[in-house]
């Protein structure tokens, strides 16, 4: 999931930028949610504050509480890996700006060819993140941010009774069932089986005659149904 929030006090603006980021988002297979203010609120301290997949924050600088340079030090309080990007209708600011040392994405004129810079930048982003999927769950009470490029498989051990996801560092437990945590992940994983779904990226061969899906860092699997046996070859 990703998350744009949006922070300007004029209504046309933050229309502009709904718009274009539901266009821009539109050609990728992900989900994402619009949070959009006028000002720094409780909603969006609250916002900060909760961690959560990917966060693409589009401040205004001039705000009637609190300036989006403000609100970007509250969010590197508490987290280095959201993107930041600010508008402004001062362009010579920009240099004290980029000084705050707060890394900021990009610094972008509401008076420069605004619609055209704004919808290039989200969409360098979309299209980053895009290719570096993330998937966020807790284990053991902390959460983990695991990129999926690192997840071999995911399946319910039912002796356990928690979902699995098994990643290229190791193994992680989680309450969530199987259903939930597929629902994050992308077109590169197949469902083996009722209780597993398999990364087609990481699979060396699999063994169809004992129904073994062989990985390529020595791991394996037994979860391998009969009724997905064909559609598993035609994929590889």
């Amino acid at each position: 999931m990703i998350n744009f929030i949006l922070c300007d006090d004029n209504d046309y603006v933050r229309e502009i930028n709904e718009t274009m980021i539901s266009r821009v988002a539109m050609p990728h297979d992900f989900n994402y949610v619009i949070h959009s203010y006028d000002r720094y609120n409780i909603k969006l301290k609250n916002l900060i504050n909760t961690p959560s997949d990917i966060k693409i924050y589009i401040l205004d600088l001039e705000l009637p509480n609190k300036s989006g340079l403000e609100i970007a030090k509250e969010i590197r309080k508490v987290d280095w890996d959201s993107i930041i990007i600010i508008l402004t209708s001062h362009d010579e600011l920009e240099l004290s700006i980029l000084k705050q040392k707060l890394l900021i994405l990009d610094f972008i004129s509401k008076f420069d060819n605004y619609e055209k810079r704004i919808e290039e930048v989200v969409n360098m982003v979309v299209e980053k993140v895009n290719s570096k999927k993330i998937i966020s769950f807790r284990s053991n009470k902390e959460l983990h941010h695991v990129k999926l490029d690192n997840v071999i498989y995911v399946f319910k051990d039912n002796e356990m009774d928690k979902t699995i996801i098994v990643t290229e560092d190791g193994e992680y437990p989680v309450r969530d069932p199987l259903s939930s945590i597929a629902d994050k992940l992308d077109s590169r994983f197949y469902q083996t089986h009722r209780a597993c779904y398999v990364n087609l990226d990481k699979i060396e061969s699999v063994d169809f005659k004992n129904s073994i899906v062989y990985f390529n860092n020595d791991m394996s699997v037994n979860y391998l149904s009969r009724n997905c046996k064909k559609e598993l070859r035609e994929l590889l």
